[in-house]
């Protein structure tokens, strides 16, 4: 199949194109920068922010895989961050959307990225995809970005909102910056360590894409984790055993919020405790569904 990838620079996309090729794909990336002619796939430039497009020349197109978005963490959110963390999800999406709509041959599938985030603060409560939005930004946000598939599903597009899970893996995210202060014997629990985080394995996640491109009956919202979410405490408590590091320097909340803002509560406090009910009923299969096992292979 000929996919299109938006967003493959990333630390998903760039496994996600590596697995496609390697299954007879051809992917097609969008970039925001100038094209690469000796790049492993083809190459289309585009701008979201200022509606740049051009989708007659990209030709066909089977399926559509957009990741693209700025990153979430790394700095406090300002009024302009803020702005630019929705943007380049929210507009991104919408003008995708539009695009695939009005081709001649619009593809028959299209999977946007979405986040955790959706579901706000909910202490223990069990959330699955039929649960309600949170509140707060990346609430907000995650329910502007799904709903910006709308033209795609008019269009008669299959569209699937995956609600991406911590991604584990020593290339990026989470685990690259929390082993740091592990290392140095200066890591702990964040919070009161009750908080629940949905996690999955780089390789699951990947895998989890392309089981969503075999199976046509599945549409809407799916949770990419893994069936066994886990406290922070326990999350912490794994990472401290593997690397035999005490975790004794426990990040309080008043701290987290005065040096962090809204993004260190909304990241790193709220709680999530969201189960992957389609993909239990889909049966699909991870390859890790215990997380020291995992924590294992990526921090040795």
């Amino acid at each position: 199949m000929r996919i299109l990838v938006s967003g493959g620079s990333g630390l998903i996309g760039q496994e996600l194109i590596t697995t496609l090729i390697s299954e007879g794909h051809q992917v097609v990336q969008l970039v925001r920068r100038n094209t690469n002619p000796a790049a492993l796939t083809q190459e289309f430039s585009w701008d979201p922010e200022d509606a740049i497009f051009d989708h007659k020349d990209i030709g066909p197109i089977d399926i559509a895989i957009h990741l693209s978005g700025s990153s979430i963490a790394g700095a406090r959110w300002s009024t302009k961050r803020k702005l630019l963390i929705r943007n380049s999800r929210v507009l991104s999406t919408q003008l995708l959307s539009e695009s695939l709509g009005e081709m001649a041959n619009p593809p028959k599938l299209l999977i946007v990225a979405s986040g955790m985030g959706f579901y706000g603060d909910r202490g223990d409560e069990p959330l699955n995809e039929r649960s309600g939005p949170g509140d707060g930004f990346l609430a907000d946000t995650a329910l502007e970005w799904e709903s910006a598939t709308k033209s795609a599903k008019k269009a008669g597009i299959r569209v699937v909102n995956a609600r991406f899970g911590l991604i584990i893996s020593r290339n990026g995210g989470l685990l690259k910056t929390l082993k740091i202060p592990f290392r140095f014997a200066l890591g702990g629990q964040i919070g009161d360590g009750r908080q629940w985080w949905p996690w999955i394995s780089l390789d699951d996640a990947v895998n989890c894409l392309s089981f969503l491109i075999e199976k046509d009956d599945i549409s809407g919202a799916v949770n990419v984790t893994a069936p066994s979410p886990v406290r922070n405490s326990e999350f912490t408590s794994a990472v401290s055993n593997i690397l035999s590091k005490p975790a004794w320097v426990n990040l309080p909340k008043p701290l987290i919020k005065v040096t962090l803002g809204q993004m260190g509560i909304e990241t790193m406090l709220h709680s999530q405790r969201a189960l992957p009910k389609v993909l239990l009923d889909a049966k699909f299969r991870w390859r890790y569904e215990n997380l020291e096992e995992i924590l294992r292979r990526e921090l040795m």
